[in-house]
């Protein structure tokens, strides 16, 4: 038996050494690469984030261009489009190109394009349009937010900086706003209220009195819901001069009373409910508390009261609530109400029982009865 040490064969060494080596090469490498990899999902975060502006914005355009109603009878090309609007057919058909991506049109067989039922969206004359919506968030709301910085700094309203006055003053003084403005209210009726409203009975309903309800769209739709209910719309003198024809097309003239005045003064009396729908959340503490003892005044004691609005959860708000307070600070410098806000001003107004009732979309149900 050898006396001599076992010592380590120098093959074996290297091999140790290199193995060793190319394991801490290989770490070394998957750390850079999750590095890299980390810095790469923020940075493509914020960027599909920032990329929503030229989302928006060309939407914005398309609608201005009238591009939907050009394709409302048939596929065209590209050609024929810009001949017809008079635009460049070199630039045309990459916003083509886009609103396909987009889904707002598609390529038909023969090369041509189509509006899509998306794209319909778009359209003037149709009747599921959104297009006052998209021309009131285009000339109203962003000029606005391009103002939020003051709001932050200031705390005063980003649209007055924005347009040198308020939001109704605004409307007030320009036709074209006030229309697009007007329409849009008229769209989210029908799109965000008017399916909700089976939650709410009506069937005992007689006489239904729309305060502050612009053009007349829910009492519209209410009354063809309805055929024995009978409607009061109330709003500005210049706001309800719009709304016969909108009556009249509906075929509920004949069964709604439209009475122009200032909901800060009085409220007409003679309905068993009053319907308040997004009218408070424009409106601050003292004006809204006016608003709705108004109401409780021209009000039986066996009437009810409805409002129709954003309400804010007492905690707890997601993404979406964030963006809908700061939606209304940026237009109006106000903020939106909690359910508890609404219900002390309720109070104080000289009602009682309120009752939430959630819809499920945008808007909120509060149900009370005067005191």
């Amino acid at each position: 038996m050898s006396n001599q040490p076992n010592l380590p064969e120098s093959g074996n060494s290297k091999a140790n050494i290199s193995l060793s080596i190319t394991k801490s090469s290989f770490w070394k490498r998957l750390m850079q690469r999750f590095r890299m990899l980390r810095r790469f999902w923020g940075y493509y975060r914020l960027q599909k984030m920032l990329s929503g502006f030229y989302v928006a914005q060309t939407i914005f355009e398309t609608t201005k261009l009238g591009l939907a109603d050009h394709l409302n009878d048939s596929a065209k090309s590209c050609e024929t489009l810009a001949s017809e609007m008079d635009l460049d057919a070199n630039s045309l058909i990459y916003l083509m190109r886009l609103l396909t991506k987009l889904g707002i049109v598609a390529v038909a067989k023969n090369g041509n394009y189509k509006l899509t039922a998306l794209g319909s969206y778009l359209r003037a004359n149709n009747p599921n349009s959104i297009r006052g919506t998209i021309l009131t968030l285009s000339d109203m709301a962003v000029p606005a937010w391009g103002n939020l910085s003051y709001h932050i700094k200031t705390g005063k309203t980003a649209f007055d900086n924005a347009f040198q006055m308020s939001f109704y003053e605004y409307l007030d003084q320009n036709a074209e706003a006030n229309t697009h403005f007007n329409q849009s209210m008229e769209e989210t009726t029908r799109e965000w209220i008017i399916p909700t409203l089976d939650m709410w009975n009506l069937s005992k309903v007689n006489t239904v009195v729309d305060v502050g309800g612009n053009t007349g769209m829910l009492s519209a739709m209410i009354l063809n819901e309805y055929p024995n209910l009978q409607s009061i719309l109330f709003d500005q003198e210049y706001v309800v001069s719009d709304a016969v024809k909108l009556l009249e097309s509906a075929g509920v003239a004949d069964r709604c009373q439209v009475i122009g005045g200032d909901f800060f003064e009085s409220v007409p009396a003679g309905g068993n409910l009053y319907i308040i729908s997004r009218v408070l959340l424009n409106w601050d503490d003292e004006h809204a508390l006016k608003i709705l003892k108004n109401c409780r005044a021209a009000m039986a004691p066996s009437a009810k009261l409805l409002i129709i609005d954003f309400v804010l959860a007492n905690k707890g708000w997601n993404t979406f609530s964030l963006l809908v307070i700061l939606n209304l600070l940026v237009l109006c410098g106000r903020l939106m109400r909690t359910e508890d806000e609404y219900y002390e001003l309720l109070d104080k107004a000289g009602f009682q029982s309120p009752r939430l009732i959630k819809t499920g979309g945008m808007l909120c149900f509060i149900e009370a009865v005067p005191t």
